[in-house]
């Protein structure tokens, strides 16, 4: 990937002044100390970065190089530039907002360089992590995918590390004491961060030469500008050099990225896209988009394990999060193919409806002719009455039991139930008539897509022999604790459902949009699941196509069902229940993962009518998330107050990279602002809990707590 030309260059629109001089502004006399930091602190702003390059120049000397940051969408952040003045090197920070420059470092959490480059990259890349720019332009201009922390090494915590999960990291220490500081600070990070491995590579291990200091800017002089020399050398360093297994330690209830590759194309790129467009987390897409994509197939197929197991098409999701948290839009953005179906098919119906009435009306003019002529010693057959058409559906919002039976019966494919708030769907009556727990018992047998008989009082009883719906919604976090109570812990209930709880992310504009080709290829995906015909046996009763494993997909199947067994015995009560729910999920992701890739056409499947390794890989890896957040949101449920609190500022605090001073926090949350006391007693909670740590400030007295 060879740098863009933009990205790191002298900027500046005026006559350039050599290192010696002297003079400010106007040829006024360079201010001293006091006044620049006065005239820092004021922030004067300026309409470009080359302008503001300028200003620097002006009273700091000549600029040598600017590198600017950019968010996901290639808008400008920040920018680092060098300054060569009389005393030397110096590097200032810049900040953008809304367009304008100024002089100041950028607010945590800041983007990697090159961020718009990251975002490009396949999930799995490896990543290059060099300590500055200079040296991560150079492993760029060797074709490899490098990027770095703005501001220098001290401030590598205070970088938003995300973009990395899922990456195989490989850090390059610089060639002293510092570097390898660096090295170890942003190991933990991007361990934290979900990187899928790290390992901190030194290059004077393949360079003996390379002088103190050295990266790998030296490193491409010492090879003489040889690109290729040095990308060969640096890549075979990475692949001898062990991963890093350090764990991230700490809160249990820290979240970890979504495993968004395990979703297959195109809606992996969907859900990418449209997290990115509505600024959510990925998580907050893929839950609804797997519900959906279930209730499509519905009662088609369904993935044979043994002869008496199988599992259906049914998937349960609710995605938690406080109001404003883009729930909605989310929700909305993932079930637009099933609605959009939906919105076809009630128009279609309109017509047909129209169409049956003309026909009824005719209908009733010859059943009238027909008696007449009966009574006047006729003998022939009535007339036949048009049968009414019935609406196919895609999904519904009435979660009674009883309205499910009937518009199972209508659609014996299956449905998915939509809710754009879940507590309702919870609450079945709230255990007060003895309804609630009969409609629990309900639930769980749609669950299992088995049969559901409802006796109606205004009506003969319902029967549905194979009952299948999917769910999907959203919930809020304080709700979830209301509405999951014990006894839906008890029952199994809870247990059912998959959860998603990521962090709170703060609001920014975005341009960002998803691609109307994505979009198009993933409603194609969701037209021909919908095209999948139901299968009948001799008496015309529905029997779904079973689904076998390949014999190396039911050999790591077998190998998960054994690691996952002792996981779950290694936990207690709702968190047990909620791990023997995971296993039967893990193949029903399998199902629906490998159906989305044959409505995508992908070539590398050998038999549809199969399910291979990968299909059963990929629901396992979702299954392993499912169950991290299923610990997690446990975790939540059963904590006090004051548990609480610390969670939800540990949560601030990952915002701010992972380490914050008790005066930072006074400036934060508004239950910490300008309350010192307050601020120091809450960081302390969280050492005691082991939660975090007290650590010098690099270069300074003050100390900062820093989450583990």
């Amino acid at each position: 990937m060879p740098p863009d030309d933009v990205a790191a260059q002298p900027l500046t629109t005026a006559k350039r002044r050599g290192r010696g001089n002297t003079s400010g502004p106007n040829g006024t006399e360079k201010p001293q100390s006091v006044a620049v930091a006065n005239r820092l602190s004021k922030r004067p702003t300026f309409p470009t970065l080359e302008a503001a390059v300028t200003h620097l120049e002006s009273w700091k000397g000549e600029s040598a190089q600017a590198w600017q940051y950019v968010d996901e969408q290639g808008d400008p952040r920040g920018a680092t530039v060098r300054l060569d003045g009389e005393s030397g090197k110096d590097y200032k920070p810049l900040r953008c907002d809304g367009g304008s420059w100024s002089i100041g470092g950028m607010p945590a959490p800041r983007p990697l360089y090159r961020l718009d480059d990251l975002c490009k990259a396949p999930e799995g890349s490896r990543v290059y992590v060099a300590e500055g720019e200079k040296a991560a332009d150079a492993l760029r201009s060797c074709g490899l995918i490098a990027t770095t922390s703005p501001h220098g090494s001290n401030s590598a915590k205070y970088a938003d590390w995300s973009s990395l999960a899922g990456h195989d990291v490989v850090i390059l220490s610089d060639h002293d004491e510092a570097g390898e500081h660096y090295a170890e600070v942003v190991a933990d990070l991007v361990h934290k961060a979900g990187a899928r491995s790290v390992r901190i590579v030194r290059l004077v291990e393949r360079w003996p030469t390379l002088p103190v200091g050295g990266d790998a800017a030296d490193v491409l002089d010492i090879e003489g500008g040889d690109t290729v020399a040095v990308r060969d050398g640096i890549e075979a360093l990475a692949e001898s050099t062990p991963p890093d297994e350090r764990k991230p330690t700490g809160d249990p209830l820290r979240f970890k990225p979504f495993p968004v590759d395990a979703i297959p194309e195109p809606n992996r790129r969907y859900v990418i896209e449209a997290a990115r467009a509505i600024g959510c987390d990925e998580s907050y897409i893929a839950l609804p988009l797997l519900s959906s994509l279930a209730g499509a197939i519905g009662n088609t197929c369904r993935v044979k394990i043994r002869r008496i197991w199988s599992e259906p098409a049914i998937v349960w999701t609710a995605i938690v999060g406080e109001s404003g948290t883009m729930k909605s839009p989310a929700l909305e953005l993932a079930m637009r193919f099933v609605r959009k179906r939906q919105h076809h098919t009630m128009k279609e119906h309109k017509r047909a409806i129209q169409e049956w009435e003309s026909d009824h009306a005719r209908y009733e003019v010859e059943l009238a002719t027909w008696k007449q002529g009966t009574r006047k010693g006729g003998i022939s057959d009535p007339p036949t009455a048009p049968e009414r058409p019935v609406c196919p559906r895609t999904w519904t919002d009435d979660a009674t039991t009883e309205a499910i039976v009937v518009r199972l019966r209508e659609n014996p494919r299956g449905l998915l139930v939509a809710r754009d708030e879940l507590s309702g769907w919870f609450d079945f009556g709230r255990y007060t008539t003895g309804k609630g727990a009969e409609d629990v018992a309900k639930w769980q047998e749609v669950f299992g897509g088995r049969s559901l008989i409802v006796d109606r009082k205004t009506s003969d009883t319902e029967y549905v022999p194979r009952a299948t719906v999917s769910i999907a919604g959203g919930i809020q976090p304080e709700m979830l604790r209301r509405v999951l109570t014990q006894e839906h812990q008890d029952n199994g209930l809870a247990a059912r459902f998959l959860f998603a709880m990521p962090p709170r992310k703060p609001r920014r504009w975005i341009e960002a949009d998803v691609s109307e080709s994505v979009e198009a290829m993933v409603e194609s995906v969701f037209d021909r699941l919908y095209a999948m015909e139901l299968a009948t046996d001799a008496e015309g009763d529905i029997q779904p196509r079973l689904f076998p494993l390949t014999p190396d997909a039911k050999s790591i199947f077998t190998s998960f069902v054994n690691e996952h067994g002792h996981g779950q015995m290694e936990r207690v009560g709702s968190e047990a229940a909620a791990w023997s729910k995971l296993e039967g999920y893990s193949v029903r992701f399998a199902l629906v993962i490998h159906c989305a890739r044959v409505a995508a056409g992908d070539p590398s499947i050998e038999n549809p009518d199969v399910i291979d390794a990968e299909s059963v890989n990929a629901g396992i890896r979702l299954v392993r998330w499912f169950a991290q957040e299923a610990d997690r949101i446990y975790a939540y449920l059963g904590q006090s107050e004051a548990e609480r609190e610390d969670s939800r500022l540990a949560e601030w605090i990952t915002g701010k990279s992972g380490a914050v001073t008790v005066r930072e926090l006074t400036q934060g949350p508004r239950p910490y602002r300008g309350d010192t006391e307050r601020a120091k007693g809450a960081l302390d909670r969280l050492v005691d809990r082991g939660l975090a740590e007290w650590v010098p400030v690099p270069g300074g007295r003050t100390l900062e707590c820093k989450l583990r």
